[in-house]
């Protein structure tokens, strides 16, 4: 949520619902005890957006007022719910990426300038062996993609410093990669 404070002010909220709608797509595969169950959770949000109602679930109201403004097009929410769908039809040893390359996908619709960054952060958010390039960083550090460099900073630093999810200073160290501030031998910081 903290990463949405970077991003512009005109797409922040489209952003934080596109993503909302995303765990709430991860949450159904996660919480099912099995596939069918997945799928019906993820098919009533297919449909509540095909038919532009469930306004009654807060997140349906907000994406029904994204379309509704035409900010959104409702093929593509279908097209990112479609992302989760495809994952239950393909067991996790046939690929085992599949959870990260939802994500990608999701990043690169929400940033589709930047394909190929937002596809390394995807990856990297789930996937422990995934790397993100500095060159992709450095592509995501502008406006527009300053939202989702700061979730490849957070990514980044975790995985470098074996922080826990719970790291007291996070808000601080944000604040720090965005307004530059670093210490004399923290490579992580770099923009």
């Amino acid at each position: 949520a903290l990463a949405l404070l970077f991003a512009t002010a005109a797409s922040r909220e489209m952003i934080a619902d596109r993503l909302s709608l995303a765990i709430e797509a991860e949450t159904a595969m996660k919480l099912a005890s099995e596939p069918m169950l997945a799928a019906i959770r993820l098919q009533w949000w297919v449909e509540a957006i095909q038919k532009a109602s469930g306004d009654s679930v807060p997140l349906m109201g907000r994406l029904l007022g994204h379309l509704d403004r035409g900010s959104l097009a409702s093929t593509d929410l279908v097209a990112q719910m479609e992302l989760w769908q495809d994952r239950l039809s393909i067991s996790p040893e046939d690929a085992p990426n599949a959870m990260g390359d939802c994500w990608a996908n999701c990043f690169v619709a929400l940033l589709p300038a930047q394909e190929h960054a937002a596809r390394q952060v995807g990856r990297a958010l789930v996937d422990p062996d995934a790397r993100i390039g500095d060159e992709a960083l450095g592509l995501l550090a502008t406006a527009e993609g300053r939202w989702l460099w700061i979730i490849g900073m957070l990514v980044r630093h975790r995985r470098r410093s074996g922080a826990s999810h719970d790291d007291p200073l996070m808000a601080w160290r944000m604040l720090g990669w965005r307004f530059g501030f670093r210490r004399p031998s923290s490579p992580t910081t770099n923009r």
